[in-house]
């Protein structure tokens, strides 16, 4: 009974934060909105399927509770200070560089072949077969394959999108070079079996597109539809929530299975880890890039690896939301780390929502992690990929005062 109560102070306290950010002077797409609306819906999925899971310890609720009206009072500290709205404009821009823009494109596009080949060697065989897809997977997440030298490449593939998709809506780019980078995103995704990759595409264009004010609810619709294909055809090829051999009712019933592993599950299975941290690691785990940098010039032992074995609870997963790394490092104290993140989205999105190029973009990349809370850690594990994506930002986009209009003469 005690349980059921702290779950519906803490799905009250997400929702009422949910209301507050829709509904004030935040504006779409705020990130309040979306830490609050992931996470409420989380907590309402958890209180509905409760009973297929193993309990969760009250104390594990109780710091969800103090998390989140944290989180919330970040919120309103953040709304204390000066409006969007009243902020005056801005004296420069950020304009594409398209020259090299187009070299990009042409380099992802002639890296295409030698990944593929890379890939198929990995898996031995097709990849666009449901046993070469999930031996190509098996060899990314459980035998350390990577992408090599071609791996500093295919970061630019996701950022190239969002660029060309911001640009295509100021009339600053050919609308037909945005659609082929979205392409070209997509396609590199598939390769790198990288679900969330998909996400990262759509993020990438949707975000932009909101910001500007150009994409209305019917668009959001219908691009949320097509990411929802993109990741039943991965589902299917690793047969996981989907299956080509299979009846209707029976991939349904498969697909919710799946759901439940990825969405509700990591929720529950971080209170089972939480037995198994020990003593703090101190940042072994929160600053592995850091430690990954020394044990290359041979100062350290590299660090510890971050791909986790199974929990069932009962259903199967290897994720554990965002507060799992932080937790190891630091204990009860690593909840509140995550949630420290969101003044700097705050930051962010106020530059964006001013129409700074270059912050609309950075914004757009900042939701990723945002989003992807409810799974695993994507800040301080994925630095090197946020470096990579920051870089690529300070060469495609350059920075130049604008214009000042003529003063028509009497």
């Amino acid at each position: 009974m005690l349980t059921i109560f702290i779950l519906f102070i803490l799905i009250a306290i997400t929702l009422f934060g949910l209301f507050v950010a829709k509904l004030g002077k935040f504006g779409p797409f705020n990130p309040f909105t979306l830490f609050f609306g992931s996470w409420a819906a989380i907590f309402i999925m958890y209180a509905v399927f409760q009973d297929v899971y193993y309990p969760v310890p009250e104390e594990y609720l109780l710091i969800q509770v103090c998390v989140h009206l944290f989180a919330f009072f970040v919120m309103i500290g953040s709304q204390l200070s000066k409006p969007i709205a009243k902020q005056p404009a801005l004296p420069y821009e950020y304009v594409l560089n398209k020259k090299l823009f187009t070299l990009l494109q042409i380099a992802l596009l002639l890296a295409l072949p030698a990944f593929y080949q890379m890939v198929v060697s990995y898996a031995g065989q097709s990849i666009f077969t449901s046993t070469g897809y999930t031996r190509l997977r098996y060899a990314f997440n459980n035998e350390g394959r990577d992408m090599g030298r071609l791996g500093y490449l295919y970061s630019f593939a996701f950022l190239s999108a969002a660029i060309g998709v911001l640009y295509a809506a100021k009339n600053q780019l050919n609308k037909w070079q945005a659609v082929l980078s979205i392409l070209i995103a997509l396609i590199y995704a598939f390769l790198t079996t990288g679900r969330t990759f998909f996400l990262m595409t759509f993020l990438f264009a949707v975000v932009p597109l909101a910001l500007l004010g150009k994409l209305k609810v019917k668009s959001l619709m219908i691009l949320s539809g097509v990411l929802l294909s993109f990741f039943l055809l991965v589902a299917s090829l690793t047969s996981k929530g989907a299956s080509t051999d299979a009846s209707f009712s029976d991939n349904m019933s498969s697909f919710i299975e799946s759901a439940h592993s990825y969405l509700i599950a990591p929720f529950v299975a971080l209170s089972m880890q939480m037995s198994e941290f020990d003593a703090p690691a101190l940042g072994e785990y929160s600053l592995r890039f850091f430690f990954s940098v020394l044990a290359a010039l041979g100062l350290t032992n590299r660090p510890m690896s971050l791909v986790r074995g199974y929990e069932f609870t009962p259903a199967p997963t290897n994720l554990y939301t965002v507060y799992e790394v932080y937790v190891r490092d630091f204990a009860v104290f690593g909840f509140f780390l995550p949630v420290l993140f969101l003044p700097i989205h705050w930051y962010l999105y106020k530059k964006a929502r001013r129409g700074h190029e270059l912050y609309i973009i950075i914004y757009a990349i900042s939701t990723y992690p945002l989003l992807t809370q409810v799974l695993q850690d994507q800040y301080m594990t994925l630095i090197s990929t946020w470096i990579q994506l920051f870089i690529g930002c300070w060469l495609l986009m350059k920075k130049r005062k604008k214009p000042i209009p003529e003063t028509p003469s009497e």
